[in-house]
């Protein structure tokens, strides 16, 4: 018999797929820039790439162990990223514009902010705010 494959498992192959397609990106001509920056605004470097690559192969297997499995790539994805961010914003402070900083950061913290949500909200069996009697 089949098991059901959760929501949040899911959600883990999205990101699993997610990651390993910027990862690939990598190897596509004409999306880095001769500054080694893809879509001349993000910098990858070999350890950047290894970092996507761990990460979308984490999600993958998450995403195939369980649920728990999942809910656990999710809750270490949101605190990796959120560091990640606090990190790279503050060590480029007067380095580079303001808008760039907040550029280069939007992925990561779109990233960080819904890792969280996820692990903390969804498979979670909340009961609903609407009575199934309405």
């Amino acid at each position: 018999m089949a098991t059901k494959i959760s929501t949040l498992q899911k959600i883990a192959w999205i990101y699993a797929i997610g990651f390993l397609g910027v990862y690939s990106l990598d190897y596509v001509p004409g999306v880095m820039d001769a500054n080694g920056k893809m879509f001349g605004l993000f910098s990858m470097t070999p350890l950047v790439d290894a970092g996507h690559l761990a990460l979308g192969a984490f999600a993958a297997i998450s995403a195939l162990i369980s649920k728990k499995a999942a809910r656990f790539y999710f809750w270490t994805l949101g605190i990796v990223y959120a560091i990640d961010v606090v990190t790279y914003v503050f060590t480029h402070i007067g380095l580079i514009s303001p808008m760039t900083n907040f550029l280069v950061n939007l992925p990561h913290t779109v990233i960080f902010i819904s890792a969280v949500i996820i692990a903390a909200k969804v498979d979670k069996g909340a009961v609903s705010a609407i009575p199934a009697s309405a």
